[in-house]
């Protein structure tokens, strides 16, 4: 059974694609057959010795020059030699072209040898006189694909599609238009949409002190006031985020996008959250390489007052090492602006690396680990709000039964800070581990349902910096597409 290498497009595909031998079995029976063997006998117009008379010779009849060519190229076809068969027949256009087993033959042999422009011609012409040939006609939709005529492809499968075929023989054909489907979905603009309510309790939302007591750095031992303590309260959040994706061709992509969120604690008002991010930027994809190039914004608000403004830049390359495992290195960029905290200007600049692998096993584990460093300086020339930060992440999630998906992740961060703090008299150095667990299970209509528990612990060298923090949430999602 002779195969054809795919077009660019075809490669696309979810399977292996169906070769010709497979579509003319499956539509070989009733009608199609009596077509089938109208073409393989030749018209009345055929050179003398062959046509519709041949039908009642007597088997020891010598076979006719073009029986002779026929019965030679389906053997190279089917021997894998499609391009040796279109070769034999090519050379003979001028004398049988036009006959429909000729042209048929020729069509096949030059789509399995990857010249589908010349077998859409060759089974357009089968077509003009035998135009409810099934196989023919499904043959001319496989050209059509390679050659990027989708909207041909379309109807000509549409067509066979239509009639009395068997089962299987439609089930291929219905792969054929989900593919064209696919890409022709591919080459317009997407816009997804995604609706996040989440209700819970947060122990430290203000990231108070795990310490009732200070010591300064005379010696002098403080009571922190209540603000600087842990304060407990329930949580109730939501958001709304927009994502527009537009191909712009040659392997680019145009994105936009935008979340906005807000975060209220009934017993701790002052730590009201609201916050706006906004990102645009390119992607560009080639074989195995990904390229984004995203710029980004970001509005927090405390209180109802700005609290903090990020602007900067992302660039990231990832690459499909298989079809299994992903890695990926980024860049990031920051300019932080506090409006009513001047002091606490900065830039940040990340770099770090990314890795994705799904594992063996019934319940497709997936593995994300992620490596980081990066450098926060003060544009207001304070060593003691500088620092340097390096850490690392994993996770691991997996299917647990009744469509539930669990996942785990551990992510560590070090900062140490390059001045002495005026009043502790020692440098901050924080040590800050992260643990967060959870589940997401599909309900109905695009929704799903997510609960989860964090659990954060920062050591800190500075006492005010140092906590723990426990936060136990549901959150309840809903995809728009």
């Amino acid at each position: 059974m002779s195969r054809r290498t795919p077009a660019p497009e075809a490669a696309a595909l979810p399977f292996t694609l169906p070769v010709r031998a497979l579509l003319l079995s499956l539509l070989l029976g009733g009608a199609a057959a009596t077509a089938v063997a109208q073409v393989q006998t030749p018209s009345d117009g055929a050179p003398p010795g062959t046509g519709r008379a041949a039908e009642s010779a007597p088997a020891s009849a010598p076979a006719s020059p073009l029986a002779r060519l026929l019965e030679q190229a389906r053997g190279l076809i089917d021997g894998g030699q499609p391009d040796g068969a279109f070769r034999l027949l090519d050379a003979s256009v001028a004398d049988y072209g036009g006959e429909p087993a000729f042209d048929y033959l020729l069509g096949v042999a030059a789509l399995d040898s990857g010249r589908p422009g010349q077998a859409v011609m060759a089974l357009e012409r089968v077509l003009i006189n035998r135009p409810d040939l099934l196989q023919a006609r499904a043959e001319l939709a496989r050209a059509y694909f390679a050659i990027h005529e989708r909207e041909n492809a379309r109807r000509e499968f549409e067509t066979v599609a239509a009639q009395r075929i068997p089962d299987e023989a439609r089930r291929v054909i219905g792969r054929y238009l989900d593919a064209i489907r696919r890409i022709d979905d591919a080459g317009r603009g997407k816009l997804t949409a995604a609706l996040e309510l989440e209700i819970g309790h947060d122990s430290n939302p203000n990231f108070g002190s795990a310490y009732d007591q200070w010591v300064l750095a005379d010696g002098t031992a403080v009571t922190p006031l209540g603000i600087s303590l842990p304060r407990n309260s329930s949580v109730f959040a939501g958001a709304l985020a927009l994502n527009w994706a537009a191909p712009m061709g040659g392997g680019w992509q145009w994105t936009a996008g935008g979340r906005a969120s807000l975060r209220r604690h009934p017993s701790a008002h002052t730590l009201d959250q609201d916050q706006i991010d906004l990102s645009s930027g390119f992607a560009f994809r080639t074989g195995c390489h990904q390229l984004n190039m995203l710029a980004q914004f970001q509005h927090l608000q405390l209180d109802g007052a700005a609290f903090r403004n990020a602007l900067g830049a992302l660039v990231q390359w990832q690459c499909d090492l298989d079809a299994r495992t992903q890695l990926g290195v980024f860049a990031q960029g920051f300019g932080l602006d506090f409006p009513d905290e001047r002091a606490r200007d900065a830039r940040r600049t990340v770099l770090g690396l990314t890795f994705a692998r799904v594992l063996d096993g019934a319940r497709r584990p997936i593995l994300l680990a992620g490596l980081h460093a990066g450098t926060e300086s003060s544009r207001r020339g304070f060593d003691n709000l500088s620092h340097d930060l390096r850490g690392a992440r994993a996770a691991l999630s997996m299917g647990v039964g009744d469509a539930w998906r669990a996942f785990a992740a551990l992510s560590f961060e070090r900062r140490d800070f390059d001045g002495i703090e005026p009043f502790f008299g020692e440098a901050r150095s924080d040590r800050q581990t992260e643990l967060r667990v959870g589940a997401e299970r599909p309900l109905q209509a695009g929704w799903s349902v997510a609960p989860a528990l964090t659990f954060t612990r920062n050591r800190s060298t500075l006492e005010p910096n140092d906590f723990r923090r426990a936060q136990a949430g549901v959150t309840l999602r809903h995809r728009f597409r």
